[in-house]
């Protein structure tokens, strides 16, 4: 997976230049450095603890590129001053064979160099052939959450305060990790978060939440769009618990039908109070299943539908 990416350089005012190349073993010190700056928050958010790291730890993030992975590092550089690390982000490759992303920036420099340096490492990613860049953060790191958010990531899975995100190097939509060999379950939910998520995972199944087509905003959804979506696409089963009085969701599904005409789609209906009428009850909409409304019963319906999954060892 070796690709050169050659040194970028940003002129900045009062004449400091901002160069972003990849990292090295020469590094490390550089990287320990800027993460002394950081304040104890910082480094929980980052690594989910108080951690301080440590020279052998800094050594083996500067390397990545040695094991598969990538990492850049973003210096600025003044006239007759010593150069300032600003920030730095990489990847390592995770076990199910998507990169596994950070990036960690000075706090002088928040606002657009996280976005930048997450442009690289998605960039850097497509070029070597790696579908998918994701990363664990904590519910409460809203700056990485928000980094990604513009990237309209699908949650691959919680867990105790965690969500671990997929974003897509190569398209507006992830793929499923390459080495994923569970049954893969693709729900549609807003929020990225489903009832069922953990009862599944204890079944043998693979979920991947996308929040739908109206978290896209003007980005679009590309199934409506005409376009395919590759977790759709290789789904064994595609559950849709969006607002069903929302026309857009009966035109998911009933393009999920047209797509996908041997997945079974399982939908939550309109419940019309009586009296009532829907011009949009995705009910109307031929060949879906009804969902149930709890989570674990959910999944039992799910594997009635595609059978029993095969036991896997764990690929998180």
């Amino acid at each position: 997976m070796d690709a050169v990416l050659p040194p970028e350089v940003i002129e900045l005012a009062g004449g400091a230049r901002l160069e972003v190349r990849p990292t090295s073993l020469a590094d490390a010190e550089q990287i320990c450095g800027l993460y002394e700056t950081l304040s104890t928050g910082d480094r929980h958010r980052r690594f989910f603890s108080a951690f301080k790291p440590h020279l052998e730890w800094c050594e083996q993030w500067a390397d990545v590129g040695s094991r598969g992975g990538f990492g850049v590092i973003a210096i600025v550089h003044r006239d007759g001053a010593p150069d300032e690390v600003a920030g730095e982000a990489g990847y390592a490759i995770r076990s199910d064979g998507d990169g596994d992303l950070a990036v960690t920036v000075a706090p002088s420099w928040r606002g657009w160099l996280g976005p930048y340096l997450l442009d690289v490492l998605v960039r850097h990613a497509a070029t070597v052939g790696l579908a998918n860049l994701q990363a664990e953060v904590l519910l409460e790191n809203n700056p990485m959450l928000s980094l990604l958010s513009r990237r309209h990531p699908v949650a691959m899975g919680h867990d105790a305060g965690i969500v671990r995100l997929s974003i897509g190097t190569t398209g507006p939509i992830p793929t499923w990790p390459p080495a994923e060999r569970r049954p893969r379950v693709l729900v549609e939910v807003a929020g990225r978060r489903w009832s069922g998520e953990h009862a599944a995972e204890e079944a043998g199944l693979a979920t991947a939440m996308c929040a739908g087509p109206a978290a896209r905003g003007d980005h679009g959804c590309p199934v409506l769009d005409g376009g395919r979506c590759p977790l759709a696409d290789d789904a064994d089963a595609i559950i849709v618990l969006l607002d069903p009085d929302d026309e857009r969701s009966a035109q998911l599904v009933q393009a999920h039908r047209d797509r996908s005409p041997g997945t079974p789609v399982l939908v939550r209906h309109h419940q019309a109070a009586p009296g009532e009428g829907s011009d949009v009850d995705v009910a109307t909409t031929p060949g879906c299943i009804d969902v149930e409304s709890d989570g674990a019963d959910a999944v039992a319906q799910v594997l009635a539908l595609i059978g029993q999954p095969i036991a896997v060892t764990d690929q998180r």
